[in-house]
């Protein structure tokens, strides 16, 4: 029902939250990119959007208060550890005007919608799934000055002490359909010198492509934000995107973050082999997310090396046979060690995924999974500690076997000294994965052969590699504390350096 007309039209800010933690990341807030260029589609004369990543300057709530007190909706994508800040900033916006929207998204919201709206009383609007069709229509109901009755998928809203909630969530199956995300907003120069999901670049201006969505494999300790379904963009619309952006913005290479980019291969090798007739050798692509390593085959990774393919990322996660089978991510690991040795042989540069401390690992199976990341031909590897996340099989099963450890961790305290597993078994493990980044790493044919590969590319890249890897051994978030050293020995307080960076932006 229709209760009155607009005349005004509606400003809209997208918010990436900025909280400090130890593996610092900031690339181009890609789901908001994409958003913002549906609501560019969907209301272009009755909408003004904004979109400020406060990853990229590490400013807070209170830094970003000018942009907040513009807009009408303010909205915010989060993932788990950015709980805080997220909140942060929708209690900034309920201070500086109480009939503010506020919008919560991201993987945060996922599975967890009703409870966010039961228990933050300055969220209004939560989105649970993909939200390029759902948010611009809960836009246009405001400003049109519609009811809402629940009718909009995945959208999640408080009305009085009530939360409404939608019969289902979005999904897309035809991502041809969707724009290209909104790159004019992108500096690519400023990203380039921001830490990535890689640990270095070949290129000199990268940008990150998410071309399907959707895994079908069952894994415990995934949020299935896309549900099991695979769906991806055709090869034609990434080939035309990757065009868009080396044309229009010079772009040389790519970081592919796909759930499974590799799932159809004919797709994977009609992209490789065309990018390699368009471009030669000019372009680089790399994988920090999403191959999966044991149906990768010899004749898909040559043409994925000949199309330019330098890095890949395999999730291992765990060696010990019954945690794959109890997880259901059921990995072939002789597969994957294969494969790590034939793309050593390629010479592509490959990283493992590993999770130390689930819920009924022993000691013996934490360090057989380190020595086989020791023993590999890996040249990069991440240890993550494991923290059940609400909403996925894991978390019950840690909840099964100590609910008061997953009590005693705050919401939203992600990387933390005293993780699940120390809380439940009394292991140290956050202090084991320090080992094993200190011994894998320090290998001495290992350390030579990320010097030797890393000098092909700028000292530049080195660097920002070498003190994201430092931050995360000694839990150190360097880049936050960085702009403080500087201040203080220049004699400034943060403050007045804060607000030097805002003038100069």
């Amino acid at each position: 029902m229709r209760l009155d007309i607009n005349p005004k039209r509606t400003k809209v800010l997208l918010v990436k939250p900025y909280q400090p933690c130890t593996n610092y990341l900031c690339t181009p807030p890609l789901g908001l990119l994409n958003l913002v260029s549906a609501i560019r589609r969907s209301m272009p004369d009755m909408v003004d959007v904004r979109l400020v990543d406060a990853k990229l300057k590490r400013a807070t709530a209170k830094d970003i208060a000018d942009d907040i007190e513009w807009a009408d909706i303010v909205g915010i994508s989060a993932l788990n550890f950015e709980a805080h800040a997220a909140s942060d900033i929708a209690d900034t916006a309920k201070r500086l005007d109480s009939q503010k929207i506020v919008a919560l998204g991201g993987p945060y919201a996922h599975k967890r919608a009703a409870e966010i709206l039961q228990r933050s009383p300055n969220v209004d609007w939560v989105f649970d799934g993909e939200s390029e069709r759902t948010f611009p229509a809960a836009i246009r109901h405001y400003h049109e000055l519609l009811q809402f009755d629940g009718t909009i998928a995945g959208m999640y809203l408080r009305c009085g002490d009530k939360v409404v909630t939608p019969a289902n969530n979005d999904f897309i199956s035809d991502l041809d359909a969707l724009p290209f995300a909104a790159w004019d907003l992108v500096d690519f120069d400023a990203y380039a010198k921001m830490p990535n999901f890689n640990f270095w670049m070949e290129g000199t201006r990268y940008a990150p492509l998410f071309t399907s969505r959707g895994c079908p494999y069952l894994c415990g300790y995934c949020h299935d934000i896309f549900t099991k379904k695979f769906r991806w963009q055709s090869a034609e619309r990434v080939l035309s995107e990757i065009d868009y952006l080396v044309k229009a913005y010079q772009v040389d290479e790519f970081q592919i973050i796909d759930d499974i980019f590799n799932l159809h291969k004919p797709r994977v090798k009609k992209i490789f082999t065309e990018v390699k007739a368009r471009y030669g050798d000019r372009l680089h692509f790399c994988f920090p997310n999403g191959l999966r390593g044991d149906i990768l085959d010899k004749e898909t990774i040559r043409v994925m090396r000949a199309g330019g393919t330098y890095q890949i990322t395999v999730a291992v996660e765990t060696v010990t046979p019954r945690l794959q089978t109890l997880l259901e991510k059921n990995l072939d690991v002789s597969k994957v060690n294969s494969f790590i040795d034939y793309c050593f042989t390629e010479n592509i540069v490959v990283k493992g995924f590993f999770m130390l401390g689930f819920p009924t690992e022993s000691r013996k199976e934490i360090w057989d999974t380190i020595r086989f990341a020791w023993r590999s031909k890996l040249s990069f590897a991440s240890f993550f500690t494991v923290v059940p996340q609400p909403g996925t099989p894991l978390y019950d099963l840690a909840e099964r076997e100590n609910s008061a450890a997953l009590r005693e961790l705050r919401e939203g305290l992600y990387y933390t000294r005293v993780s699940w597993y120390q809380r439940a078994y009394g292991y140290p493990i956050m202090w084991v994965a320090t080992i094993a980044y200190l011994i894998f790493f320090f290998k001495p044919w290992r350390a030579m052969a990320i010097l030797k590969r890393s000098s092909h590319g700028s000292f530049r890249s080195l660097r920002i590699g070498i003190v994201a890897l430092i931050s995360i051994i000694t839990s150190i978030d360097f880049y936050a504390a960085m702009p403080r050293l500087k201040a203080w020995l220049r004699g400034q307080s943060i403050d007045k350096l804060r607000t030097s960076n805002r003038l100069a932006d």
